[in-house]
């Protein structure tokens, strides 16, 4: 393991910490805010194997079932639930902790059955209102799904994954790996990509690959990172998605699901790439030492949303 790197990486965990974590709680953070940042805690246990992240994950479990309960159906919004499905169930990987994984199938359960639909051919709606069926969910539930099918030993939750991931495949995605936003019931496609959506096609997809041996889901899996790193960035510094509420963290979901996919299929460029990115996040960094989204930028002295500085210091775990 890179010294540096993970020194680095310590120190930014530290620094976030220190400025928006108080007894499980990050503060100002809403529900999938909270996810993606548990989430993030899961990085770094998995990838360091500190005990202290356990514990940091074990306070942010049970303050996330304080504060929010331990049922999401009043989540309207049905990506928010996956993640934290997604959060729950890896932590229980990690740790052997069978509440975890209960939570995360009780809510994926209840979640996949009021979202699911032949609407449009498939796929999941993104709200309980049914209005739109977007990548958001369908590719957060299909990595859900396959985490729970590997849990519980379950080939019904496989079957799940490959039915969001045919469906994306036939009506969100172009053979070059691009990944389009969403579909509304009219059947207008909005075909701007994020790195969110990017990210999660891939990992669903490698999930699926190494339960299955489908060349299939590599073959798309090798696409959707190829437009992501060359297309989307031609190999640079991620410099956007730096504005609103959500697409400030979407950096730090790609990265987690690009690392696996190289992991999986040895492919160190991509590492390389975000390594690149980490360099450059935490040179950018604040007084605070804190990284701003925008990765080549200087972060500035101000206060920032809980949810922006989180996508570099996923960048900087997933890179070691």
């Amino acid at each position: 393991m890179n010294n540096i790197r993970t020194t680095r990486a310590h120190e930014a965990m530290e620094a976030y910490l220190a400025k928006y974590y108080k007894e499980g709680d990050f503060e100002k953070a809403d529900f999938w805010d909270c996810a993606e940042i548990f989430e993030i805690l899961d990085d770094a246990y998995e990838i360091t194997k500190e005990a202290r992240y356990a514990e940091l994950i074990e306070e942010t479990y049970e303050r996330f079932l304080k504060d929010r309960g331990s049922d999401w159906e009043y989540n309207i919004y049905n990506d928010d639930i996956m993640w934290a499905v997604i959060a729950m169930t890896r932590a229980y990987f990690l740790t052997g902790k069978e509440k975890y994984l209960n939570t995360a199938k009780h809510n994926f359960d209840k979640t996949y059955a009021r979202a699911i639909s032949d609407d449009l051919g498939g796929g999941l709606f993104w709200r309980a209102d049914n209005r739109s069926k977007n990548a958001c969910v369908e590719g957060p539930g299909a990595i859900a799904a396959c985490l729970l099918g590997k849990a519980t030993g379950e080939e019904a939750y496989y079957e799940k994954a490959k039915g969001l991931i045919d469906w994306t495949v036939k009506t969100l995605y172009e053979e070059n790996g691009k990944v389009y936003d969403c579909i509304g019931l009219d059947g207008g496609v909005n075909t701007w990509s994020s790195t969110y959506n990017q990210g999660t096609f891939i990992g669903a997809n490698v999930l699926l690959y190494l339960h299955t041996g489908n060349e299939i889901y590599k073959k798309q899996a090798d696409a959707a990172a190829n437009y992501t790193m060359t297309e989307m960035y031609h190999g640079g510094i991620m410099n956007n998605e730096d504005t609103g509420n959500d697409l400030i963290g979407f950096k730090g979901i790609m990265s987690r699901w690009i690392r696996l996919y190289a992991l999986t299929f040895n492919r160190p460029e991509y590492i390389d790439w975000l390594r690149l990115n980490a360099d450059a996040a935490y040179e950018n960094r604040n007084s605070e030492g804190l990284m701003w989204t925008a990765f080549g930028k200087k972060t500035e002295e101000i206060y920032y949303d809980v949810f922006g500085p989180s996508a570099a210091l996923a960048v900087l775990f997933n890179c070691i």
